[in-house]
């Protein structure tokens, strides 16, 4: 918590409290330091005539970063949860997310929290990274029905002194920092607005660069559940502020004329199934006995920009895929376009595809899906929603979420899948 001639900043974990604290600390007349991760309620009297400033963060990106610093850094509330460390992301989230559910292990968890908190944090006991600004008291009064992260947040900021509170979005710091210097009156010197414009971040956490990929459906409606009013209140998605945005979950393009493009995948001999297969770059475990045809690959899984043909296979096929492919681009409405992957993939009957998200490049850009061979029993699942699709119809899916397949049919399930992007959108660099 930091007292400044204008405002009062509080400092909730993992918002860009260090990068923000050294502006307010160097830059902002008045300031000083009266506890690091200090709660308003705890504010001494003298300055309750102050407005507040604050972040808030997407829950789902939250609990990815939470997870990354609070294990690199030994945070003890991370220790306990994750016994130790020992446990990975989603069983550590899960008990985040689940510590006031009223259970008897999280009635445990608790009461080791409670023992092992500070009773008092002063000046003589600081908080820490390792040892933030949470104590016995705060542990043993956890309210039921809600996620750490949002009972955090109401802690921080709990007051009943009704000071004017003001909250940016950790999405866009820089800007909302602007902003809220300017409604809180701050004059927004030469200096502040050269570091909010230029300055490198500070403390982030060594974790991918996207969120949603690390959440299965379960989790993903868990943090959806117990983080609702933080969701409800800032208008927050599981989904990521990007300038190239996908469909939630599947998005029906129209139907496509495939006969002519059936009739040549049933003549494909196994002996092309299996030569291509061996020879496809996107061997991953999870694909399972799913098999591939590749026409069309990038070369480089963080550029979506380069991208290579199979020098025979293409131009044998480009003439009975193209046609399809391009009603789908046209239907994106889209004129200038390109396709970086297309493929054919075969899940076998009985087969599955574990789930799973797709690298880098590919969240740049529609994943299309167009079921050539199928049964009604043939499901694909994106996040927590689960569809069949039927042949001879275009779809985009989300392949930024965890999605999967499940052929419990009799007969082979068969995709002609491919990514397309408008040039318009995202050119092509240097």
């Amino acid at each position: 918590m930091i007292v400044t001639d204008r405002f009062i900043y509080i400092h909730v974990s993992r918002t860009g409290g260090t990068f923000l604290n050294k502006l307010i600390m160097n830059q902002v007349p008045g300031a000083r330091m009266l506890q690091y991760h200090g709660h308003l309620e705890d504010l001494p009297e003298a300055c309750s005539h102050l407005p507040v400033i604050g972040f808030v963060r997407n829950p789902w990106d939250w609990y990815v970063s939470m997870f990354s610093d609070y294990r690199r850094k030994g945070q003890f509330v991370f220790g306990v949860l994750s016994d130790r460390g020992t446990l990975d992301f989603e069983p550590t989230v899960t008990r985040f997310l689940n510590l006031g559910d009223g259970s008897a292990a999280s009635r445990r968890l608790l009461k080791h929290l409670a023992r092992i908190a500070p009773r008092s944090i002063n000046a003589r006991r600081p908080a820490r990274n390792h040892l933030p600004g949470l104590r016995s008291d705060h542990f043993a009064n956890y309210p039921e029905g809600i996620g750490y992260y949002g009972w955090l947040f109401q802690l921080m900021f709990r007051s009943d002194r009704g000071h004017p509170i003001h909250i940016g979005r950790f999405e866009n710091l820089r800007h909302e920092t602007h902003r809220l210097f300017e409604e809180t009156g701050t004059p927004i010197t030469n200096r502040i607005a050269a570091y909010l414009n230029a300055a490198p971040p500070l403390n982030p956490s060594p974790r991918p660069k996207h969120f949603v990929g690390a959440y299965g459906p379960e989790l993903e409606q868990l943090v959806a559940e117990k983080e609702r009013a933080i969701i409800d209140r800032f208008g927050y998605e599981f989904s990521e502020a990007h300038k190239y945005p996908k469909t939630d979950y599947f998005r029906h393009l129209g139907p496509a004329d495939i006969t002519a493009l059936v009739r040549r995948v049933r003549e494909i001999p196994e002996s092309l199934w299996e030569s291509q297969n061996e020879a496809k770059p996107n061997k991953i475990a999870q694909l399972n006995e799913t098999r591939h045809i590749m026409f069309r690959f990038i070369t480089d899984t963080e550029r979506v920009f380069d991208y290579s043909d199979h020098p025979v296979l293409w131009n044998e096929w480009k003439n009975a895929l193209l046609p399809v492919m391009n009603q789908a681009a046209e239907k994106l409405g889209y004129s200038d376009y390109r396709f970086p992957r297309v493929m054919l993939a075969k899940v076998p009957a009985g087969g599955d595809i574990s789930g799973h998200y797709d690298g880098e490049a590919s969240h740049y850009v529609h994943k299309i899906h167009v079921p050539l061979i199928t049964n009604e029993k043939a499901v694909f699942h994106v996040g927590r929603q689960a569809m069949h699709l039927p042949a001879g119809e275009i779809y985009e899916v989300n392949n930024k979420r965890v999605h999967a397949v499940r052929n419990d049919g009799a007969t082979d399930r068969i995709h002609l899948i491919f990514e397309c992007y408008n040039t318009e959108d995202y050119g092509k660099p240097d």
